[in-house]
């Protein structure tokens, strides 16, 4: 007689190991990857690079702004007080300079251009000041000579232009003699360092840049 084996079936349940990953949140999102970490630091460098760009090239703006603005209100402040003197002056001559204001000579007959001017505040023929352009230096230097004092002071260096003074007429026209209500016209061409760190072709020679200020006057005592 055969006899039946009884073989209970035990039920089989998987289980699954638990994952590291917090419920709710992608596996794709839960960290970066090399590529991406790589993309990042590029572009965080562009925009490091681009920071520092936009310092330099400020800087450099600021510098030429500086040198504009320092060149023409040295500039400003000598024709202001050149113009002042010209108002109160009792006589006005128009002359030349080959060297210091002992060379200082009046244009009596020819054009009244030149690289100085003679300015006599009272009828005191001792007291006079002389505004001369020394060409004796490689900057040119601006000079006034004040005859009580016995003293020359540099107002401004680097001129360019040869003709510093000229007396006109009414209408602009240069003069040939000395009308008593001429007009003294003042041109002051200069340079001065654009970017003073700047190097042209290698060398250490600096860029730079011209300035040209006008001004006009004329005596207020007109006899």
């Amino acid at each position: 007689m055969k006899m039946k084996t009884a073989i209970a079936e035990v039920p089989v349940t998987a289980t699954r190991a638990k994952s590291a990953v917090p419920a709710g949140i992608s596996r794709k999102v839960a960290g970066f990857t090399v590529v991406e970490m790589m993309l990042v630091a590029l572009l965080f460098a562009w925009l490091v690079i681009g920071l520092v760009s936009a310092q330099i090239y400020g800087m450099r703006v600021y510098t030429l702004a500086a040198t504009k603005l320092v060149a023409t209100s040295g500039a400003r402040q000598v024709i202001v007080s050149l113009r002042n003197q010209i108002q109160e002056a009792n006589t006005i001559y128009i002359g030349n300079c080959s060297g210091d204001w002992q060379t200082y000579v009046d244009i009596t007959n020819g054009t009244q251009q030149g690289n100085a001017v003679e300015i006599y505040e009272t009828t005191n023929m001792a007291d006079y000041l002389i505004c001369y352009l020394d060409t004796t230096t490689s900057t040119n230097r601006l000079m006034l000579y004040n005859s009580v004092m016995n003293t020359t002071n540099d107002l401004c260096d680097y001129i360019t232009n040869t003709l510093v003074f000229d007396a006109e007429d009414g209408y602009g026209n240069i003069l040939t003699n000395n009308q008593n209500n001429r007009v003294i016209g003042i041109t002051m061409q200069m340079s001065e360092w654009e970017y003073p760190i700047a190097r042209i072709g290698g060398t250490n020679f600096n860029h730079f840049d011209f300035y040209q200020l006008r001004a006009k006057a004329t005596r207020r005592a007109i006899d």
